[in-house]
């Protein structure tokens, strides 16, 4: 068989969950992804609060299954500024808002992601691992497919009414489509995995410095998952290496001493740049989801929340227009739906992220902050609620609290 209603590339969270979705609404789904699973990403691995409540949702044991596999919890996070000003909020109840839990999975990809895969294939969903996209495949002027290399198989078309672009940063087929764009500010993530970390509590740590930012935590079994984000014209291929890795860490007073080389239990993982999106997210024949559509700043931790969050809405918007277009590529203008629905979801989100990734990137403005956080715990709460997911973003925005933020 090689033509499907929906073809996915990308088995991430937004690309297994838009598979999965759409196989139990009928829609006869094929799931592509370039490497083998399970696989490794440069991620911070960690799910918001808010994130339990989606995961629920998906209903086939999901939820129960992350949580099985995922012994570390963070009940809320530390920020620390380049002199060393530190300051804490917790996953808490306030007035009109709660978190689902008092607290946030981290577990590795090699895991959650697998999970989810999983998931689609007990849906419905073909699952095809080691298949690279090469390029679309256009039917009278809309997308009709994708031409896709699988190792002993050669280049073959894989025919379908909608292809989403679930494929991430670096997108093959936003880029395809021409969609892809970039600014300021240009960071590069470096990841890993590593055991014995000294310090080590319940609370995620974000490390505010001159020059880029670390963000860690514990992901159990006595590992921490760290990422240094520096910006782009700082990155050299020496990071890749333990030594060198850890040498860059301890530039930050907070964190140095705590890493040693010779106890990474993963190799260092790179990504970037990230202030990449793309200028719509729908086409005739095509939509995009997750990071092929819209990047959030690692510092916020938010990836993983919103990639879950548009692949429900991604799944919704599909299903009901592969059912009432039963031939031929799905047009845009059944899909604008999705476009509205991503506006409300993440408008907020998109802004204060936004102004938090150009933040740390004055650290002057990043210590006045926290100095104002480590006096107001209240605020410290808020902000890490709303970066948490179940607190709106609109009331950190309000210009009262910003003013009180940066005053």
């Amino acid at each position: 068989m090689n033509r499907w209603d929906a073809v996915v590339v990308g088995a991430g969270p937004a690309g297994s969950v838009t598979a999965m979705l759409l196989a139990r609404q009928g829609a006869h789904v094929l799931l592509v992804d370039r490497a083998r699973f399970p696989r490794d990403k440069a991620c911070s691995e960690y799910l918001t609060p808010e994130t339990t409540r989606v995961l629920e949702r998906l209903g086939d044991g999901i939820l129960p299954a992350v949580e099985a596999r995922a012994p570390a919890r963070l009940t809320g996070m530390k920020l620390v500024t380049p002199d060393g000003t530190e300051a804490i909020g917790r996953f808490r109840e306030g007035p009109g808002y709660a978190p689902p839990r008092p607290y946030a999975f981290a577990l590795p990809r090699t895991v959650f992601d697998q999970v989810l895969v999983e998931g689609a294939v007990r849906a419905g969903a073909e699952f095809q691992e080691e298949v690279t996209v090469e390029d679309l495949v256009f039917d009278a002027g809309a997308v009709g497919g994708v031409q896709a290399r699988q190792p002993g198989a050669g280049s073959r078309p894989l025919r379908a009414r909608i292809v989403i672009g679930a494929d991430g940063l670096r997108s093959v087929i936003a880029r395809r489509l021409g969609y892809r764009r970039s600014g300021p500010p240009r960071r590069i993530a470096y990841s890993a995995h590593v055991a014995d970390v000294q310090g080590v509590t319940d609370l995620g740590e974000m490390h505010i410095g001159t020059n880029g930012y670390v963000g860690m935590g514990p992901i159990g079994n006595g590992e921490t998952t760290v990422a240094l984000v520096v910006p782009a014209s700082r990155a050299h291929p020496g990071l890749m290496h333990a030594e060198e890795f850890v040498r860059a860490l301890n530039e930050f007073p907070k964190i140095r001493g705590r890493y040693r080389a010779d106890r990474f239990t993963r190799s260092v993982l790179a990504t970037g740049p990230f202030a990449q999106w793309s200028r719509t997210s729908t086409a005739d024949g095509a939509l995009l989801v997750g990071d092929a559509a819209d990047f959030f700043d690692p510092f916020t931790g938010q990836g993983i929340y919103s990639a879950l969050t548009g692949a429900e809405l991604a799944a919704r918007v599909v299903g009901v227009a592969l059912e009432g277009s039963p031939r031929g590529p799905v047009p845009a203008g059944a899909l604008a739906s999705y476009v509205r629905g991503r506006r409300r979801a993440f408008a907020g989100k998109w802004v204060l992220e936004r102004l938090i990734g150009f933040g740390v990137g004055s650290p002057a403005l990043a210590t006045r902050v926290v100095r104002r956080l480590a006096r107001r715990p209240d605020l410290a709460d808020l902000l890490v609620g709303a970066t948490g997911n179940f607190i709106p973003a609109g009331r950190v925005l309000h210009p009262a609290t910003l003013a009180t933020l940066i005053a």
